[in-house]
């Protein structure tokens, strides 16, 4: 349902069109004067119809400081760093930072968007000098560490080659040693071998002779029956009398003693010594004093030789100083 005007409302008149919405009403005086212009031009006045708004004040754009400014402290922190040797390791990463921060500083700096270009500058210079010293310090000390392995690496040669040169002494050491106990046992063997030869050389049969290193040679004749004459003491009963005839020549160079060789030791088939006859005779010898170089003596006994241990019997005949002392054995039949 829609109102409708009462007839008795006046209808607003109608605006003319195009007329200006701003301009004062018809009839009314103008409150004030016109202001006289001013020297300069007017500002273009909008266009017919569109609204007016008086010009804002525009705010100046901020310097980029910050690049320039932050160049030159990690350039300064850079420099500080590598000073340290032990930290080069690091210091590269802030002087190369400053680098590049202050080299896009001087970049803003010529465009005229930064006013810090000396403090740009100032990082561009501390970055190189950081970078130049980081990477001598990093040469100083690879160089130092080279020098310190090379130097442990010559200690280590060094000490392995006392160390061969100790094993190299130890085993020629050790062959010597070898060597020298080899040679003791050969000789010790020789002389054992020639103790023996020796050993056997004074085994002899009946009639054979030895001579001992200082020249005496030594002889035994073959046993002979023998006969008692005169007295005779303690006889056993049927004992076989058997003569003992041992003859000695010096034929070394110097004079040799008989002192302790004059009676032999006899001993029948059972070795049990048997005791020498005493008769009246006189045709008993015994060997002492001592012989000049060329001299010959003969002793002369006789030994009764019990019934069953007659048929054999050994003849002994010691000599020598000491140790050096040697005894010569003959064994064989009693006739």
């Amino acid at each position: 349902m829609t109102d409708s005007v009462p007839p008795e409302s006046p209808r607003p008149a109608e605006e003319p069109s195009g007329s200006d919405p701003w301009a004062a009403p018809a009839g009314a005086a103008p409150a004030l004067a016109a202001a006289p212009a001013p020297s300069a031009a007017p500002a273009a006045a909008p266009a017919h119809g569109a609204p007016y708004w008086p010009p804002y004040p525009v705010a100046a754009p901020v310097p980029r400081n910050g690049l320039g400014t932050a160049a030159m402290v990690l350039g300064i922190v850079g420099v500080v760093l590598s000073l340290a040797v032990f930290l080069f390791w690091v210091s590269w990463i802030p002087a190369l930072l400053a680098l590049v921060f202050g080299v896009i500083g001087v970049g803003h700096a010529r465009r005229g968007v930064a006013t810090n270009r000396g403090m740009a500058i100032a990082g561009v210079v501390l970055g190189i000098s950081g970078l130049l010293v980081s990477v001598g310090a990093g040469v100083f000390v690879v160089a130092r560490i080279q020098a310190v392995h090379d130097e442990r690496r010559a200690e280590a040669d060094a000490a392995r080659a006392r160390a061969d040169a100790a094993i190299e002494a130890a085993r020629q050491r050790a062959v010597k040693e070898k060597e020298l106990a080899d040679a003791q046992r050969k000789k010790a063997e020789a002389e054992q071998e020639k103790a023996a030869a020796d050993e056997r050389a004074r085994r002899l049969p009946f009639g054979q002779s030895y001579t001992y290193g200082d020249g005496l040679k030594v002889t035994m004749a073959e046993p002979e029956p023998y006969v008692p004459r005169g007295t005779v003491y303690d006889l056993p009963e049927n004992a076989t009398i058997v003569q003992v005839k041992i003859t000695v020549v010096n034929t070394g160079s110097e004079q040799v003693s008989l002192y302790g060789s004059g009676s032999p030791i006899v001993k029948d088939a059972n070795g049990a010594p048997v005791f020498s006859l005493i008769d009246g005779s006189g045709r008993m010898k015994v060997l002492a004093g001592s012989l000049a170089p060329g001299q010959e003596a003969t002793g002369l006994s006789a030994y009764a030789l019990p019934a069953g241990a007659a048929d054999r019997f050994s003849v002994e005949f010691s000599y020598g100083n000491g140790l050096q002392r040697k005894n010569v054995l003959w064994s064989g039949p009693s006739h």
